[in-house]
């Protein structure tokens, strides 16, 4: 809830990718025995259920960005695959015989402390290291006070029918207010009020 996605969406509307649908997956609402087929997509009849051919994520992110949201709950034995695509930009679809060569840009955002996940043994060192090119860490909301606002203001407003001030007690209620829900809680706050 701190705003890993809208930081995952400027980093994606900014660059050169732009222009390329924007693929997005949150890994913790996949079971593991689908996540493989969603992300690398698979052959008709590779499994019961697989009535057609499916292309993935990856395939879908072609020349454009993925984000994989909360990488820390990726099942060890799914992290080597994903391991092979970042290294080789090739990807084999579940009941595949082929490679198929992928480009696009991987954005992975966690709340968990991938550090001790790789100490722990949860999460592999070494695609610990290949994600880990860039970091950004985001603080939670109740850290950052100067944001609060203007985000307010921004989710106050998402509505064009018309334009809602807040006011002096508003913004003070909401400076004080330790916001443990994060953006998302300051999100849902601001649509109570458009409704009023």
């Amino acid at each position: 809830g701190v705003g890993k996605e809208v930081f995952a969406d400027y980093i994606h509307y900014s660059s050169v990718r732009s222009g390329r649908p924007f693929m997005k997956i949150g890994l913790s609402a996949l079971p593991g025995e689908l996540m493989e087929s969603e992300l690398f997509g698979h052959e008709k009849g590779a499994f019961t259920g697989a009535v057609a051919k499916r292309k993935g994520y990856f395939r879908e992110a072609h020349e454009s960005t993925l984000f994989l949201d909360e990488i820390g709950d990726m099942p060890l034995e799914l992290q080597a695959s994903l391991l092979r695509a970042t290294e080789t930009g090739r990807i084999t679809p579940v009941g595949g015989d082929h490679e198929i060569e992928i480009d696009c840009r991987l954005i992975a955002a966690t709340n968990r402390r991938l550090d001790e996940d790789v100490a722990a043994g949860r999460f592999r060192q070494d695609l610990y290291y290949r994600l880990n090119v860039i970091t950004i860490e985001i603080p939670a909301l109740r850290d950052r006070p100067e944001d609060i606002v203007p985000l307010a203001r921004h989710f106050l407003n998402q509505t064009k029918t018309e334009n809602k001030r807040l006011s002096r007690a508003a913004i003070q209620a909401l400076l004080a207010h330790d916001w443990p829900g994060n953006v998302r809680e300051l999100a849902n706050a601001m649509s109570h009020v458009r409704l009023l």
